[in-house]
């Protein structure tokens, strides 16, 4: 049985979501993953992948570096769907849209002169797999894209004492987090019908994908998790997703 675990801010929907993704990417027959969590140490959590062929994270994040994708025009440019293909996973990507492919939900956090296709394009070339690999959810680049999905690039401005994107300048992103949390967010797609109050949860007993989905964004009674929930807010043009907060353990 292979193993492929990291740590994550399970306050960082972000990291979450990352996870999400990175689950869907390793996924084959009788993998499962869970998350472990420990009360006392509240922005510290695992995420385990286990199976008969679970791909090293090194691997992976080669092949989300070397990803295909190519939008696929359905909608206005900045909110193209996109066909992307990372190995043997293949999916069309549209989590940022309505039903109907023809309005942005709650999601869609870009703005300005950033499209899907930047955003694919630039996020993925800024992996280095190697590097990445020793701990994905703090592996950092300089850019001003971003789907808006890791709650630290949006604290930039603070830190800077101005906006980067204002200054049209590039910033920290996580471009392991962002490009993994796109991946997860397609399967795994919390219910946003605001921008506030949007839930999540670490499961913690060993799912199948298909399960953990369901798991993640809905959970029933009697799922062992831990919910948390965040806001989508806003700084100029730009939103993104807030830290979550912790609503509490279920068993």
């Amino acid at each position: 049985m292979a193993e492929t675990r990291l740590r994550l801010d399970p306050c960082n929907p972000g990291q979450f979501f990352a996870c999400c993704g990175l689950f869907e990417l390793a996924n084959s027959i009788g993998t499962t993953a869970r998350f472990v969590c420990d009360e006392d140490r509240p922005r510290t959590a695992e995420f385990l992948i286990a199976g008969s062929h679970v791909p090293e994270l090194a691997v992976l994040l080669r092949l989300v570096h070397e990803m295909e994708w190519k939008p696929l025009g359905a909608a206005e440019e900045s909110i193209d769907p996109v066909l992307v293909k990372v190995g043997e996973w293949k999916a069309e990507i549209d989590w940022w849209l309505d039903d109907f492919r023809e309005k942005a939900t709650n999601l869609k956090c870009w703005a300005g002169q950033v499209t899907t296709r930047k955003l694919f394009e630039e996020l993925s070339a800024l992996i280095d797999p190697v590097t990445a690999a020793e701990d994905p959810m703090k592996f950092a680049g300089m850019t001003k894209s971003k789907f808006g999905t890791d709650p630290r690039s949006a604290w930039n401005a603070l830190d800077f004492g101005y906006s980067p994107n204002v200054h049209n300048q590039d910033a920290v992103t996580y471009p392991a987090v962002e490009m993994l949390a796109a991946i997860g967010l397609q399967g795994f797609r919390p219910k946003a019908e605001r921008r506030g109050n949007i839930g999540y949860s670490l499961w913690t007993a060993p799912l199948p994908v298909a399960v953990a989905r369901l798991a993640a964004t809905t959970p029933w009674d009697g799922l062992p998790r831990y919910d948390y929930h965040f806001d989508i807010d806003k700084r100029g043009s730009y939103k993104y997703f807030t830290f979550g907060q912790f609503e509490g353990r279920k068993a």
